[in-house]
């Protein structure tokens, strides 16, 4: 097996087993202690010395390389991403049945392509929250990866006019999974995750527990030249993220503190304890600089958004600017929108192009129709969080916010590489 290879399986299983924000954690956590960093508890007092480090909040997680304090006066170089994808998510109250069905009710996480979930094999994962004898309350991981749900689609022979006149979806009343029949002795669908996780359901509080779709990532195309899978937005990012600071680690090259960190939330706009408009990162760099002034180390230091770009929609010419046409496999896209919804300015366009220039790495400038709306990621976020210098790119992408989402496996490599410069630089 080549190398290449062996970098796809890595992703594919970084893809197919960060079905949830916690779950994606749970995966950069284990690569981190690979690596003899060490976590800390932000409640505790810290000591630091020569080494790596990283901590956790709620489905975010931060990572940084210390040398000494002195040297973090040159800078920071800061990756970002986000562990977070739209999805379905299961409501605080399960239960209720319909003509014999089991079903349970869910909330739309952020901006999904409902109809993408219909007619899926839906597995379950997230969180259960437990409480000891001893009143100590513990997250315990769980991760359904059976066809244990399904939101049947309505047959168009009772819906006629659904292909001409578009699908229609309350996500009250037509997105409620089936499950189970109500004749069944398996009723509660608590009672059910409890027993397939080995949780006792006595201890069971509460839940953050979301469907994701069975199907895993795998190759498209002629020459297998692109990936389809769930959570491509932005799970790509996190693993290249990932990638490029431990390389960028060992390797020792840069001349500033490298720093990892990937939040949640950023699909429902980050405002939140974990959210990249929180106090997560700034607290971390005040805690790094153990109260000294850092004003001259943060006006040094540069910050990378990494999120997914909208490549253009060959069935979909109109809704792109085709000024800007980007393509997967063409290079990472650099964004711009003078709405500050991208970070990006003239000065960080510039500084991500002299990166790509001098290493090789194929570049694109994505910039959105003027006539339509913008989306938006953690860089501004960040960027006005921290009053530094911020750029916004990423990974072309088609299907955008689907069950089932596509990229150029190339891609992936073009930022992989582009981080690990950025931080070496």
């Amino acid at each position: 097996m080549n190398t290449l290879q062996e970098n796809h399986n890595e992703l594919f299983k970084f893809l197919d087993t960060s079905t949830s924000p916690y779950h994606a954690v749970k995966n950069v956590r284990e690569h981190l202690l690979e690596v003899n960093f060490t976590q800390l508890d932000e409640q505790a007092p810290w000591e630091l010395s020569t080494g790596g480090y990283f901590i956790e909040r709620d489905g975010s997680i931060a990572a940084w390389y210390f040398k000494e304090s002195e040297e973090a006066t040159n800078g920071l170089a800061i990756v970002s991403a986000h562990t977070d994808s739209p999805n379905l998510r299961l409501k605080p109250i399960l239960k209720g049945h319909q003509v014999g069905l089991s079903q349970f009710g869910v909330e739309v996480y952020g901006g999904a392509l409902l109809n993408s979930w219909l007619d899926r094999d839906l597995g379950i994962s997230g969180r259960l929250i437990t409480l000891s004898p001893n009143g100590d309350i513990k997250e315990n991981l769980v991760q359904i990866n059976e066809p244990l749900a399904k939101i049947p689609q309505l047959a168009i022979h009772l819906n006629r006019s659904v292909n001409e006149n578009g699908l229609i979806l309350n996500p009250q009343q037509h997105l409620r999974p089936i499950w189970n029949d109500t004749s069944s002795d398996t009723t509660d669908l608590i009672d059910f995750i409890s027993a397939e996780s080995g949780i006792d359901r006595q201890s069971i509080q509460s839940w953050d527990l979301m469907l994701h779709d069975l199907q895993k990532a795998s190759y498209v195309g002629a020459d297998r030249q692109w990936v389809a899978s769930a959570r491509i937005d932005n799970l790509t990012s996190c693993y290249a993220s990932l990638s490029s600071f431990i390389k960028s680690v060992s390797d020792g090259r840069s001349k500033r503190v490298p720093i990892l960190c990937l939040f949640n939330h950023e699909e429902v706009g980050s405002t939140s304890a974990a959210g990249a408009a929180g106090n997560l990162l700034p607290l971390l760099i005040q805690r790094i600089f153990k109260g000294k002034d850092y004003s001259e180390a943060m006006a040094n230091s540069i910050l990378v958004s990494a999120d997914g770009a909208h490549a253009t929609h060959p069935n979909y010419l109109e809704k792109h600017d085709l000024d800007h046409e980007i393509r997967m496999n063409a290079g990472i896209a650099i964004k711009r929108n003078s709405n500050e919804r991208y970070a990006t300015t003239a000065i960080g366009q510039a500084t991500a192009q002299r990166i790509c220039e001098s290493n090789n790495i194929p570049y694109q400038l994505f910039n959105n129709r003027s006539d339509l709306a913008c989306g938006s990621t953690i860089g501004p976020i960040s960027s006005a969080n921290l009053g530094i210098s911020t750029i916004d790119l990423g990974i072309p992408q088609l299907s955008m916010h689907s069950t089932r989402e596509l990229c150029g496996i190339s891609d992936v490599a073009y930022l992989e590489d582009f981080l690990f410069n950025f931080l070496g630089s």
